[in-house]
């Protein structure tokens, strides 16, 4: 495979669009791996997963290559029967490369409802990069190694984001089931704050493309430069690893941090929702 971020021509923008999204999806993807129960479907127009846990299921990629609309129709009812069948909610992803290209219009009139949009953005360390450090006096970065500190890991997310004891759990277990560290794609890291745990973040080396994802502070330490530091660090561990284009979806509070690291929006993604039946 041809060095993501080589030239700038229509072809390669198209290639690197194609690699992010390949990374994200195989954020989930890997999640339906991990679980006993989980389900990944691939054919030539679908790539959809089912973990069996609440908030981790849903369709990756699009491409029904047919304007036929009676059979876009049957594409889009089966998936949404398999997962009216398990009762579960899922997201549907809408990028620059779904097919047909008004595949949004074809969710709504099956009821998949549009929610939110996303600005992925991508970083050619070799060309935007303006090598930002931030210096935190007593603050240490380290990779995780172990599954005792993969649990520092699992507390932090539920304190950085805000989110469920439940939700932690899920992301633990996909990720301890999956692998991490040598020899694996995922990486993930901890930074210690004159020995308390305080920042996490994590690394995906997929496609061609290192994509950075879950970057979280403890609450009572943000507004100190700890996230920028710690993504600054995974730039580093990506270039140590022999990749040359970063990734990241992040939130829309988040951007201009990114932008300030050299990061730019690449392109656009709306998510949509389905809600199953009672």
């Amino acid at each position: 495979m041809k060095e993501i971020g080589q030239d700038n021509s229509a072809i390669e923008h198209t290639r690197i669009i194609e690699a992010m999204e390949a990374n994200f999806a195989e954020e989930m993807a890997c999640m339906a791996r991990a679980f006993p129960e989980g389900v990944l479907h691939e054919d030539a127009e679908m790539r959809w997963f089912f973990t069996g846990r609440a908030g981790f299921n849903g369709v990756l990629n699009t491409a029904i290559n047919s304007n036929d609309k009676a059979y876009i129709d049957t594409r889009i009812s089966e998936v949404l029967a398999y997962f009216q069948e398990r009762k579960v909610q899922i997201g549907w992803p809408v990028g620059p490369l779904a097919q047909p290209g008004n595949l949004a219009t074809y969710l709504e009139a099956h009821g998949v409802a549009y929610r939110s949009s996303h600005y992925p953005m991508m970083l050619d360390m070799l060309t935007r990069w303006g090598q930002v450090n931030v210096q935190v006096p007593g603050l240490v970065i380290e990779e995780i190694v172990d599954y005792e500190t993969l649990k520092q890991w699992q507390a932090l997310t539920v304190l950085g984001f805000g989110s469920s004891e439940e939700i932690g759990q899920t992301y633990y277990e996909a990720y301890y089931r999956t692998g991490f560290g040598d020899g694996y794609p995922w990486h993930h890291y901890i930074g210690w704050l004159h020995g308390r745990p305080v920042a996490i973040a994590s690394l995906l080396l997929h496609a061609g493309v290192a994509g950075i994802y879950g970057i979280a502070t403890h609450p009572d330490v943000r507004r100190r430069g700890i996230g920028t530091t710690i993504t600054t660090y995974l730039l580093h561990e990506a270039q140590r690893f022999g990749y040359r284009v970063a990734i990241l979806s992040p939130s829309e509070m988040g951007m201009n941090i990114y932008r300030h690291l050299g990061f730019q929006e690449y392109y656009k993604t709306d998510f949509y929702l389905w809600t199953p039946h009672e």
